[in-house]
Formats: structure tokens, C-alpha cells, sequence
């Protein structure tokens, strides 16, 4: 057996990282395994542990959006913020407002901005603020929310909307009851007030595969479908790592998630601190069994009961079917880590940018080069380039004394730079 190791350059911290991959060959007698090694630094990616243990579902907040009210208009405050940047997006499905800016800290999606109200629901002067969703499933994102609105002047209002989701297999298999319960008279349900739909339906297997329960105007509704599929479809495979981190599998697994308005949610008193609270599994799932628990009920009756008597009757004699198992609600949640990373191509590509942009303004100093400054100010913050700015400008520029020069570069050779950045 021979070995054989590739790709072994070393990091930042004069350590090389096994990615974990091998590539064995047979010829002959005589096996070679490749084993391969990644050159890389910490700054964006999701880290996981594989966590058994025997849940049979996992709970986690999938949506989280509040209003907030202004000092200062968005598109006038953020232009000076350190550390974030923020994009402007031409087009949006809120309907409330006008505007959306998504706002990103170093590099990283933190949330999107909605202003500019389109109706009185909002004051002139109110925000809609929904964290993105990978960050809902990190430890601690809390903070850089906390951090966000004291950057950008924001003062907390009320919650406007707040989605909790319950994943597993079993939630996945009740698909099939719901088809029965659409077919036969032996499925009923208790509360014929709240309406049940299917949304979607597949012509092979002659079956419904999602379905919605109530409506949003009522401040509930709710929706069963299979979330595996849609990972599959979306890519957002760090739900599936969160999966793994509380011992559900990957596959066929399904997801009954509610949506609460703002007028469910008054009820719970909610300020900007529960942000807290909403990463313990024990607080989101009293929330979820207080909204659900009461209405969302099945009864397996006989057929001659239903033809012959009232359905009330029938569901007196008959048996109910636990739809979700109450009682295995996890009480603890556990959520990713976010470990950064960025890899080797992308810091060659940041640094072959920075020396482009600085020979440029050495060419041509009697032209604008603000944006070509704010370019290699990005680049040195979001890939700690910040020596390396340093350097190259000594290089380049050594023996110049052009006073426009020094006005154009004391920023970048600045020794604070990036330091705005760090979290």
C-alpha cells in the first residue's frame, strides 16, 4: 500500500487541513491512496456535529420579521456604517413597502430592510426587519441583530410575523393520513371551522403531497409538506446539518410549520430580548402546542356512525389519532456554529483585485478613484488583507511624494483599517 498525499499547502496558521476526502487506485498489486488537503482560512462557513440521540422531531424558528421605527431614513444612514454593507434590491414581494435593502456583515446575510410604508398599516417613519433564515439556525445571531439596529438607529416596535417549524419523519407520514382523511369517512377532524387544503399533487402516485391548514387572516395558519424534497430543490443544506445536530435523518423527512401574525403574537408580550428565547427549544414549543394542541385533532370513526348519527357522535365513539406526538416535543435545540471560511482561489483573486486597483490610481491619480478606494477598503476588511494593502502600497508607491497620493491612500494605509469588521 502506498500513500500519496496532494494539495498540501499550509494555512495562515502554518497548519494544513484534511478535507477528509481519499481516492484509492488499484493497479496490479499495488494500492495508492490519494489523500487530498485544502488550503484555507477561517471567514463563512456552517459547522456541525453529528448529535445522536432519539429525537423523533426538531423545532426551530424558520421565519422572524419586526417592525422598528427610524431616527434617520435607511438609505441616508447606512452609507456610513462600518462593517456592513448593504445592497439595494430592485425587486420585492412585500406589498407593504416600497424599498428593500439587504444588509450583509462582512459578507455574510444578516437580514433585509423593508421601508418606505405603501399603507397606514405603518408609520412613515417604520422598518420591517426579517432575519435571514440560515442565520436563524446559528448560535447567538442575537447579537448581530442587537448590533445592527443600534448601527442603523432602529428602535424595536412589535413583532409582525413569526414562523415556528416542527421537522421529522413522522410529520412526513402523516401526508398519508391526511390522503385518507380526504378519500374516506373513517378520518374526520374536529373543527370543521378551520379549513384544510391540499396545495400540491402527484399524478403517479395518485396522492396529495402538501397541504394548508387556516388562514393568515385569522393571525393562524400553518402548512405539511415534505421538506426534504425542498432542500433538495433550494440547496439550503444547513437545515439538514441542523437535522443532524438534533438526531433526525436527512431523508423523508417532513415539516409542519405555523405561521403567527401580529395578532397572535400580542398575546405573548414579545419585546427585542426574546430573540433570547426563541432559540430555547422548551419556550418555541409551548408557543407551538398553545397555537396547535387545541384544533388540530383526528378521530379514526366508523362508517355507519357517520351515515346514521351526527359527526359530533361518531367522533364520541371513535378513536382519536395522534397527529403529533405531544409529549416528544424536544425541550432543548440545538443550533449551528458558524466557522468562516474562504477559499485559497478567492483570496488570490482578492489580492490580484486590491494590486489592480492600486496601479490604477498610481496611472491616473488626477482622475476620481473614490470607488476604486472603497474596492480595496471592501477586499482588505473582508479578506484581512490589511497588511497586504499596507505593503503594496509601500511598493508601489515608494519615492512618490505627490501630495494626491497621500490624501487618496492615508485611509488605506490607515492601521485601524478593518477593524470596523470584526464582530
Amino acid at each position: 500500500m502506498k500513500h500519496l498525499s496532494i494539495n498540501t499547502a499550509k494555512t495562515q496558521n502554518d497548519s494544513a487541513i484534511d478535507n477528509g476526502f481519499s481516492f484509492p487506485d488499484y493497479s496490479g498489486s499495488t494500492n495508492i491512496i490519494y489523500s487530498a488537503t485544502s488550503t484555507s482560512y477561517q471567514a463563512c462557513k456552517i459547522k456541525y456535529l453529528d448529535n445522536q440521540s432519539d429525537n423523533l422531531y426538531a423545532i426551530c424558528v424558520d421565519w422572524i420579521e419586526f417592525i422598528c421605527s427610524w431616527t434617520e431614513p435607511i438609505n441616508l444612514v447606512y452609507d456610513s456604517i462600518a462593517g456592513f454593507t448593504v445592497e439595494k434590491i430592485s425587486v420585492h414581494h412585500n406589498p407593504s413597502f416600497r424599498n428593500l435593502h439587504r444588509v450583509y456583515l462582512n459578507g455574510v446575510e444578516v437580514c433585509d430592510i423593508y421601508s418606505c410604508p405603501n399603507n397606514s398599516t405603518h408609520g412613515y417613519n417604520e422598518v420591517s426587519v426579517k432575519i435571514t433564515n440560515v442565520l436563524l439556525y446559528t448560535v447567538n445571531y442575537q447579537h448581530t441583530i442587537y448590533r445592527l439596529l443600534k448601527e442603523f438607529g432602529l428602535t424595536f416596535v412589535r413583532y409582525a410575523r413569526l414562523d415556528i417549524a416542527l421537522d421529522g419523519t413522522d410529520i412526513f407520514n402523516q401526508v398519508d393520513m391526511l390522503n385518507k382523511w380526504a378519500k374516506s369517512y373513517t378520518v374526520q377532524s374536529s373543527n370543521d371551522a378551520i379549513t384544510i387544503l391540499p396545495t400540491a399533487f402527484n399524478k403517479k402516485e395518485h396522492r396529495w403531497l402538501s397541504w394548508s391548514f387556516g388562514k393568515s387572516k385569522s393571525g393562524i395558519s400553518a402548512r405539511l409538506y415534505d421538506k426534504s424534497n425542498e432542500i433538495a430543490q433550494t440547496k439550503k443544506e444547513y437545515i439538514s446539518d441542523f437535522w443532524c445536530k438534533n438526531g433526525i435523518p436527512k431523508e423523508n423527512v417532513g415539516r409542519f410549520e405555523i405561521q403567527l401574525n401580529y395578532k397572535k403574537l400580542k398575546q405573548y408580550q414579545l419585546n427585542l430580548l426574546s430573540l433570547e428565547k426563541l432559540s430555547d427549544a422548551g419556550f418555541v414549543g409551548a408557543i407551538f402546542a398553545n397555537e396547535v394542541k387545541s384544533w388540530l385533532r383526528f378521530y379514526r370513526v366508523r362508517r355507519k356512525d357517520m351515515l346514521n348519527h351526527k359527526k359530533e357522535y361518531a367522533i364520541s365513539k371513535g378513536k382519536e389519532i395522534q397527529f403529533i406526538k405531544w409529549q416528544r416535543i424536544p425541550v432543548k435545540m440545538d443550533l449551528l456554529q458558524f466557522d468562516n471560511h474562504i477559499s485559497n482561489g478567492s483570496v488570490i483573486n482578492a489580492r490580484n483585485n486590491i494590486s489592480f486597483n492600486l496601479r490604477e490610481i498610481l496611472k491616473h491619480p488626477d482622475t476620481s478613484t473614490t470607488a476604486q478606494v472603497e474596492v480595496i477598503h471592501k477586499y482588505a476588511n473582508d479578506y484581512q488583507l490589511q497588511d497586504y494593502v499596507r505593503s503594496t502600497i509601500k511598493n508601489l508607491f515608494h519615492g512618490e511624494n505627490n501630495n494626491q497620493y497621500i490624501a487618496l491612500l492615508n485611509r488605506l494605509m490607515d492601521e485601524d483599517i478593518g477593524t470596523g469588521n470584526q464582530q
